[in-house]
């Protein structure tokens, strides 16, 4: 589906929405005219949206108020088992990977594609992983064999708590990791990070993969455990 533009229009017509302002753009889309260059823009649009929303109820913090909207902790723990039960999470797991392995999440704009590639890189670490490569192995090898990594599920070290990991890289069962410092262990003032780093990569090990970390553009083929390298 296109994305609608606002073009710049000079119409006698008022808005769509029942502001009673002139109209001074038309949706390409759905060809509307509006007032301004979003619908949320609007005063009219605006002025439902919150005589619709009880703004005060959902800010309340009443025990009463918020049984009634269902929104206890209790009720959530109690929802959160129910989906996992039901095979919700593992679906939902299922559809990520999928996702990840044709295109990865795109909602930040330090991501990027790799030169003539379709595979999206987000930091100056995975970019020069994949030069590593294509120098080895040249860009459709490159292009050809790796893709944005699977999803895999660990347990948070400091809360016990089942997390999503979305790994880097895959390059046929091979799980690649590019981390530098920072992003490791706050270059060593942050063991707690450095500990759920290493969650992420045994968890991927217990699921039947071969991991290798890349620190600082280092490649350590990882072991379930492994504590005796420079990180």
């Amino acid at each position: 589906m296109a994305k609608p533009i606002a073009i710049p229009v000079e119409v006698e017509d008022l808005c769509y929405l029942g502001c009673g302002k002139k109209a001074r753009f038309r949706f390409s889309v759905s060809q509307k005219l509006c007032c301004s260059d979003h619908f949320n823009k609007c005063s009219a649009k605006r002025g439902r949206f919150s005589q619709g929303a009880d703004h005060k109820e959902n800010a309340r913090k009443s025990l009463k108020t918020r049984i009634r909207l269902g929104i206890t902790k209790s009720a959530q723990i109690k929802g959160a088992k129910t989906r996992k039960a039901s095979g919700h999470y593992d679906r939902l797991a299922v559809k990520m990977r999928e996702h990840w392995s044709e295109a990865p999440w795109n909602n930040l704009p330090k991501w990027s594609t790799y030169k003539t590639t379709t595979i999206r890189i987000q930091s100056s670490y995975e970019r020069k992983f994949l030069e590593g490569l294509e120098q080895d192995h040249g860009l459709d090898w490159v292009s050809e064999n790796v893709r944005r990594g699977p999803c895999f599920y660990y347990i948070d070290p400091s809360t016990q708590k089942e997390r999503l990991y979305i790994s880097d890289f895959l390059i046929d069962d091979r799980v690649y990791e590019i981390k530098g410092d920072y992003t490791w262990n706050r270059k060593g003032d942050d063991k707690g990070l450095e500990k759920l780093n290493r969650s992420k990569l045994d968890s991927v090990i217990e699921q039947g993969y071969e991991v290798t970390l890349v620190l600082e553009g280092v490649a350590i083929p990882w072991t379930k455990g492994l504590m005796n390298f420079c990180g």
